[in-house]
């Protein structure tokens, strides 16, 4: 856990707020007169559940509780992380020496790309050679509002006009190639968008990080490019527009994926200001975790050619995959509660006319636009349509591979009313009964709930689902303090049921000190993803970084305890309501009276299961009394 989410963890928006805001509680919600403009009506909301707050009126503004102290007394993050740290009683690591230099070269690069940003957008407005590229935004109907609040500019048919623009002003040549502006070469370097329409690309913060060129010559290479991948600028972890739309998406619980970055400009211009683009590329999961605190409500807006279907489905899967799963209590069709992973968030399907884009339509049919988002199917409906499309229904081993691709899509329905529902369709295309549908749910589930009660199991494929953040989060402090690895336990490979995460638990918790050089490829990559991600973790020093892996390694020990609870109490309860109902109890509870009952009177098949029952309860009884052990110890 990081210092700004565990200075999230202990204070609450709602009070923070609170000592310098009247607040009236309406609702869910707490309302306000915004502190940061003049109003007479209320429209400063603060979210307890979401611990955020928004202003709905002129100022627009909004975030958590480091961006509200950040507004309120006009200073940077570091300044207010260290103020809330103090009131939370977090204690701050200083930046190290490497830290702060760190963190230096990302301004400095994101102090380049601004300025960079300001020349591209002088140019356009003021330069006769951006005359070709002002056309083109008054052609495509872009109104001078939009091009001003995105920021867009044109770069110059020129060999060195932005370089030559950024070194008088003081940008070192290294600093302009490090940023992905320039080329470097024999002559200088060459700068690396020439006659574009370009496109300001900013992260979460609204920093300028990249661009996207639209060429506007027929001998301009590809139709668009994109800064390359920097220390600030990564593609597969940004979404365009994304700081413009999050405030929307959040208000409206919903946000709209779109391809480009034209899509975007016409949706904001109609008022669809929920809208991002992942640039061309297949949605990541870097950037559904951007989305994820936002809102669980994503509609994926793609082409309707093949290649945007295919888009759609590497969407889904992603986003699927990224989202994860909750547990939440289903009770089955013999009244017997049980916990279901369900799919944490809701994801349609904005499926296009043919031959059109959003851009397209929304200029075109702006309402119909409305009514297709309103209206877009579930990814359930899309992937049972689009099994239709690809899979040859008549041939049963076509109809074998379609069951195999829907069967965990339908396992994790929760809902007991849309699960019979999608179990029919799935019958339907199998051509069986849907109690045979049912039996294979049933058995997957089984499987499931199998590996679940066995942690311990080592084995199948490292598979990376990113779904155990506690388990990456040691893995990501090794990587940065190898002093910890002392710090992990044996058995700390069981407390997860990831597979590659256990593999990589098993390496980096023995004695070879180049665990990390011998990993399986796929491990290796996943490792390779990690490490790029711990490098914003917090500075760690070693006693905290101790301390962290301890309590990190204690917490997945007591996640496992409660899943072992879990189970051991739902298998009691199946056992005793299974087949031999009320009988199997009774015969439970004589067995446990004493020595004196004759079990030999007792049925053979009712005294097994009986004695499954004690088992369990007795494993459960010792589980709780570890659990309250390790309870009185900590608050000693």
């Amino acid at each position: 856990m990081s210092q700004a989410e565990e200075i999230k963890i202990r204070l609450d928006v709602v009070d923070l707020i609170g000592e310098s805001v009247s607040l009236r509680k309406t609702g869910r919600t707490f309302k306000a007169l915004c502190p940061f403009h003049t109003e007479r009506t209320p429209s400063f909301t603060v979210d307890p559940e979401r611990q955020s707050w928004h202003c709905f009126g002129a100022c627009g503004e909004g975030g958590d509780i480091f961006s509200f102290v950040m507004k309120q007394q006009n200073i940077g993050f570091r300044d207010a992380l260290t103020i809330l740290a103090e009131r939370a009683g977090v204690p701050l690591a200083p930046l190290d020496k490497h830290a702060e230099e760190r963190e230096r070269e990302l301004a400095r690069l994101r102090s380049v790309n601004e300025s960079a940003a300001s020349f591209f957008r002088n140019t356009l407005i003021q330069n006769p050679e951006a005359s070709e590229a002002r056309a083109y935004i008054a052609e495509r109907g872009l109104s001078d509002e939009i091009a001003e609040t995105f920021g867009l500019g044109y770069s110059p048919d020129e060999r060195d006009a932005l370089q030559s623009h950024l070194t008088a002003r003081g940008f070192q040549h290294d600093e302009l190639v490090q940023a992905g502006l320039v080329i470097d070469g024999e002559r200088d370097g060459l700068d690396r968008f020439r006659d574009r329409l370009m496109f300001p690309i900013r992260d979460r913060r609204g920093r300028c990080v990249g661009f996207g060129g639209r060429a506007l010559g027929a001998d301009s290479g590809p139709k668009y490019l994109n800064t390359s991948q920097t220390s600030v600028f990564d593609k597969s972890g940004t979404l365009y527009a994304f700081d413009q739309a999050r405030e929307s998406a959040r208000t409206e619980d919903r946000i709209i994926i779109v391809e480009g970055y034209m899509d975007v400009l016409a949706a904001h211009q109609f008022g669809q200001r929920n809208v991002v683009a992942a640039m061309g590329t297949a949605l990541t999961e870097k950037q559904v975790a951007l989305i994820k605190p936002v809102t669980r409500n994503i509609v994926l807006a793609l082409d309707a050619d093949a290649a945007g279907a295919a888009a759609t489905l590497r969407g889904i899967e992603t986003t699927r995959e990224a989202v994860g799963t909750e547990r939440v209590p289903v009770l089955d069709p013999r009244g017997i509660l049980r916990m279901q992973d369900s799919l944490a968030a809701d994801i349609r399907i904005l499926q296009l006319p043919q031959g059109l884009d959003p851009d397209d339509l929304i200029r075109r049919e702006p309402d119909r636009w409305g009514t297709l988002v309103q209206d877009a199917p579930g990814y359930l409906d899309y992937r049972f349509a689009q099994i239709k499309l690809t899979r040859d229904l008549n041939d049963p081993r076509d109809r074998a591979a379609a069951v195999e691709e829907l069967l965990p899509i339908v396992s994790a329905i929760a809902q007991p009313v849309v699960r019979s529902e999608y179990v029919a369709r799935l019958a339907a295309i199998a051509r069986v009964e849907t109690i045979a549908v049912e039996t294979m749910l049933r058995r997957r589930g089984q499987v499931t709930q199998g590996e679940r009660l066995r942690p311990s199991n080592l084995e199948g494929p490292a598979v990376p689902s990113r779904g155990d953040k506690q388990a990456e989060f040691l893995i990501k402090l090794v990587l940065i303090r190898p002093e910890v690895r002392p710090d992990l336990p044996p058995e700390v490979p069981k407390y997860t049921e990831d597979a590659s995460l256990r593999e990589l638990l098993i390496a980096c918790s023995g004695e070879d000190d180049d665990w990390a050089g011998n990993l399986e490829p796929a491990s290796a990559s996943y490792l390779e993803e990690l490490h790029s991600e711990a490098s914003q973790l917090p500075p760690y020093s070693v006693p905290e970084a101790h301390a962290a892996a301890k309590q990190t390694v204690e917490r997945l020990r007591q996640r496992l305890l409660r899943d072992e609870l879990r189970a051991l109490s739902q298998g009691i309860a199946e056992d005793e309501r299974s087949k031999h109902g009320d009988a199997m109890a009774l015969a439970a509870a004589a067995l446990d009276s004493g020595p004196e009952i004759d079990e030999e009177a007792i049925d053979a098949d009712l005294r097994v299961a009986a004695h499954q029952v004690l088992e369990n309860q007795a494993k459960s009884r010792a589980l709780h009394a570890r659990r309250r052990v390790d309870t009185l110890e900590g608050e000693r």
